[in-house]
């Protein structure tokens, strides 16, 4: 378990709406609001992790060596969606009012890296030798070395907020209220995107939170797509002498091309506003294509 921070606002206004805490206290707009008030840097969040990490290996034999590493995992914590986990400054302020018992109970949720499945490999083959083969068979076909690395991952956790003031503290961290599957269809749809469009969230499951509310929908509660991407190298070497080398480099990554969707906006952010944007819930962009490159490196 591990103690991080997290900024409080004092000067916000009580639920419902209302003059702010402090600037009732000490007159109208002393103390500016909630964005732009007094704030604390306090180290009263907490996180905890537990895994189960499992690894296999295979040395050489055969030509063949393998390695593998599998993690299952789960990170909690209740530091304020957009909370920054290191740096002092770059944290948000929770939804509920500082003073709020229920305020870390409600910001409790997966961390922002929380991935539940991660899985590695890699792998390097000597292909075979022509043993019997003529002297421009053997330098045409031996050699070769195969070589990859594969890994796969669930999303990381997304939380969705409502985008208005409607709980009444001038926070601006309201969630949004569910009310339907968030995962189904008509982001695109509602977005009026004809092309490169991948339906994500359901804009018309999620309605803004009503007055005087914090909205239903929790920490991390929504995951971004996951992502599966595939290495692959093939070598050859010529040797001309003892210390003269030369190397033909064949290397692709993403090898089988998949689309590996990802959020829409511009920097991977852990939350998106309902009311921000048209395009809520709608996936227009993809991590990068294969990819192919020819090489040749000399050795001395």
């Amino acid at each position: 378990m591990q103690a991080v921070a997290e900024t409080i606002a004092f000067n916000v206004s009580p639920v419902g709406g209302g003059t702010p805490r402090l600037n009732a206290i000490a007159g109208a707009n002393v103390f500016g609001t909630s964005n732009n008030g007094p704030t604390q840097n306090t180290q009263d969040v907490n996180s905890v992790y537990h895994s189960l990490q499992l690894s296999a290996e295979r040395r050489m034999s055969h030509g063949l060596t393998l390695l593998g590493n599998y993690t299952y995992s789960k990170s909690i914590d209740d530091l304020p969606n957009g909370g920054g986990v290191a740096d002092i400054g770059a944290d948000t302020v929770s939804p509920r009012p500082w003073d709020d018992s229920l305020r870390h109970r409600f910001d409790r949720g997966p961390s922002d890296f929380d991935h539940t499945h991660r899985f590695v490999a890699s792998y390097v083959w000597e292909l075979p030798n022509l043993s019997g083969a003529s002297g421009l068979q053997r330098q045409v076909f031996n050699g070769w070395q195969l070589s990859g690395l594969v890994s796969a991952q669930t999303g990381r956790p997304f939380t969705v907020l409502s985008g208005v003031n409607n709980s009444g503290t001038g926070i601006g961290q309201d969630r949004a209220t569910l009310v339907g599957n968030p995962y189904s269809h008509g982001a695109c749809t509602a977005a009026k995107i004809t092309t490169s469009c991948v339906d994500w969230l359901n804009p018309a499951a999620f309605q803004a939170n009503a007055r005087g509310t914090f909205g239903n929908t929790g920490k991390g509660g929504f995951r971004l797509p996951g992502a599966y991407t595939w290495d692959m190298g093939l070598f050859k070497s010529f040797p001309f002498t003892e210390r003269w080398k030369l190397q033909f480099r064949a290397e692709f990554f993403n090898v089988f091309n998949r689309a590996n969707f990802m959020d829409d906006t511009v920097s991977l952010t852990n939350f998106q506003k309902v009311s921000s944007t048209n395009s809520f819930g709608a996936i227009q962009q993809a991590a990068d294509p294969r990819i192919g490159q020819l090489a040749l490196k000399l050795f001395f």
